[in-house]
C-alpha cells in the first residue's frame, strides 16, 4: 500500500507539470431555473476543445462533486487543472429534490457532526466563501427529535456526544414538549430533544449554483458527458497487499461520450468518484466490483425514492415555531416556507420495491396514521404528493463512503451520504481537498467513513434515525 501510495505521488507531481410542468409552485419555481441554469453559468456553450490532461477529474458535478472542485481550486489556485464530467447540466434530477435545505446537527457519528458544524459555518458565511452575489437564505430554526419507550435511552446517548462537541441542545420530557408545541400528541413519548444553534434551512439550489459559479471563476472545466470507461495501465513495480506481484494495473484515464455521440478520453493523476446513485455503475467500469481479490467488493451505493407530502392548510394548527419534525415513526414534517401548508415525508430506508406497498398505500398506511397520531388536527387533513425525491445511500451501514478505493488509491470515493449529502458537501469537498493535496487528513480525520470498512466488515451505524 505504502510503495503505492508513493507512485501515486510521484505520478501526481509529474501531472501537474504536463421544466417540470405541475402546478405545484415548488416544481415550478425549480423547473424554471434549471433551464436557466446552464445559460447564467455560460455551461450551454460547447467546449472550444476537450482537454487531454488534468491533474483531477471529478465524476459527477452536484452539490459534492463541485464542492471537491470549489477547495481544490481553493486551496491549489491555478496550481492544479480540475474538470468535472457531468451528465447534465441542467440538473433536472435536483430539482426534483426540493427538501434538500435544511441543516440539523442531530447526529451520533463524530463524522457527521464535525461534517455540520463545518456546513453551518459554510452556509452563514457563504458570501465570504462563494461571492457577495450568492444568497442562500440561510434561516436558523430548531429541530425537534421524538423518541417513543424504545428508543428514549439511544436519544440520550446521543444528546451526551453532541453535547461533547459543544452542541447546544436541551432534552425535553412530555409534559416540557407539550408546553412549547401544544398542537403534538405526548401520549406515547418518553423523551424529546431540540436544538437551538446551527439548525434550520437553506436554498440548496443557491448553493449549487454557487459552487458550480465560483468554481468555474476560478479556472475549473465543466463538460457535460457520460462517462463510459476507464482506461488502465499495467504497473509491475507496484507491491500491494492481496495483489499479486506484477498484475496491480492503475486507471489512468477516463473515457466519456458527450451528447453529441462524440467519445473522448482524459489522462489524469486522480479521479473523485462522486456520481450519487450512479457511483456503483461507474465503479464497475473500473472492475470494482466485478474483478479480482480486492476488486471483488461492489461499491455498496444504491438508489433510494421517497414522497414529498404537502399537508393542505395545515401552518396555522402548528403556528410559526413550528420545528423541522422527526416522529418516532420515521415520518418528518416541516414548515414549506411562508405558506399555508406543511411539507411531510418518510425516512427512505428501504427502497419502495421492499417495503411491498403502493404509492397510495405508503400514504395510507404509514404517512397520514403516522401524521393524526402526532398531531390530531390533522384527521381530516388532505395529504397531496408533490415531488419524488431520489438520493444515494450505502445499502451496508447507510454511512457515506469517503476517501480512497483500497485497490485504486488514486480513485477517491465521495457518495452514499444520502440527503445528508448535500447539507455535508462543503466538509466532504474540504476533506477530499486535503487528501489530494496534503496526502491525508488535516482538519478532521474521516478515514472511518473509508472504503476499508467494507473489507474488515466495520460497519459505521449512525444513530440518529430509528
Amino acid at each position: 500500500m505504502l510503495n503505492g501510495f508513493k507512485m501515486f505521488r510521484r505520478s501526481f507531481s509529474q501531472y501537474r507539470c504536463l421544466r417540470s410542468q405541475s402546478k405545484n409552485p415548488f416544481k415550478r419555481t425549480w423547473g424554471i431555473l434549471a433551464e436557466e441554469f446552464p445559460i447564467m453559468l455560460g455551461l450551454n456553450k460547447k467546449p472550444q476543445h476537450y482537454p487531454e490532461h488534468a491533474d483531477v477529474v471529478i465524476i459527477g458535478g452536484g452539490f459534492i462533486g463541485s464542492s471537491v472542485a470549489y477547495w481544490l481550486k481553493t486551496k491549489a489556485s491555478h496550481g492544479l487543472s480540475v474538470v468535472v464530467i457531468e451528465k447534465d447540466l441542467t440538473y433536472a434530477a435536483v430539482q426534483k429534490n426540493i427538501t434538500l435545505g435544511s441543516l440539523t446537527q442531530h447526529f451520533s457519528l463524530p463524522e457527521n457532526i464535525y461534517l455540520s458544524q463545518h456546513s453551518a459555518e459554510f452556509l452563514r458565511n457563504s458570501k465570504e466563501y462563494l461571492g457577495p452575489n450568492v444568497d442562500l437564505k440561510y434561516t436558523p430554526s430548531g429541530h425537534l427529535l421524538l423518541a417513543c419507550e424504545e428508543h428514549a435511552e439511544k436519544l440520550e446517548q446521543n444528546v451526551g456526544i453532541q453535547r461533547e462537541f459543544g452542541i447546544r441542545n436541551e432534552l425535553l420530557s412530555p409534559k416540557e414538549i407539550k408546553s412549547k408545541f401544544p398542537w403534538i400528541n405526548t401520549e406515547d413519548i418518553k423523551l424529546g430533544c431540540v436544538g437551538y444553534e446551527s439548525e434550520g434551512s437553506f436554498d440548496s439550489w443557491a448553493l449549487l449554483r454557487g459552487l458550480v459559479q465560483k468554481s468555474i471563476d476560478m479556472g475549473t472545466t465543466y463538460i457535460q458527458a457520460d462517462v463510459t470507461g476507464f482506461e488502465l495501465e499495467q504497473q509491475r513495480d507496484v507491491l500491494m497487499e492481496g495483489v499479486k506481484p506484477g498484475s496491480f494495473q492503475r486507471i489512468n484515464k477516463v473515457l466519456y461520450r458527450t451528447p453529441d455521440n462524440e467519445e473522448y478520453a482524459i489522462k489524469f493523476a486522480a479521479c473523485i468518484l462522486a456520481a450519487g446513485h450512479e457511483s456503483s455503475q461507474v465503479a464497475q467500469l473500473a472492475k470494482i466490483g466485478n474483478g479480482e481479490g480486492l476488486l471483488t467488493i461492489p461499491l455498496p451505493i444504491e438508489k433510494r425514492e421517497c414522497n414529498v407530502y404537502s399537508i393542505e392548510n395545515s401552518a396555522k394548527s402548528t403556528g410559526l415555531n413550528t420545528p423541522l419534525m422527526m416522529d418516532t415513526s420515521g415520518v418528518w414534517l416541516k414548515k414549506g416556507g411562508l405558506g399555508s401548508d406543511l411539507l411531510c415525508g418518510a425516512i427512505p430506508v428501504l427502497s419502495p420495491s421492499a417495503t411491498g406497498l403502493t404509492a397510495e398505500d405508503h400514504v395510507e398506511q404509514i404517512i397520514k396514521p403516522s401524521l393524526v397520531n402526532r398531531i390530531p388536527q390533522f384527521q381530516k387533513a388532505k395529504v397531496t404528493s408533490i415531488a419524488s425525491e431520489t438520493n444515494d445511500y450505502c445499502h451496508y451501514d447507510d454511512s457515506g463512503i469517503l476517501g480512497p478505493h483500497s485497490y485504486h488509491n488514486n480513485l477517491y470515493i465521495a457518495a452514499g451520504f444520502g440527503k445528508q449529502g448535500c447539507q455535508h458537501a462543503s466538509g466532504i469537498g474540504r476533506a477530499i481537498a486535503e487528501l489530494i493535496i496534503d496526502g491525508q487528513y488535516v482538519s478532521v480525520d474521516f478515514t472511518r467513513l473509508g472504503f476499508d470498512r467494507f473489507l474488515t466488515d466495520s460497519p459505521l451505524i449512525e444513530f440518529n434515525v430509528y
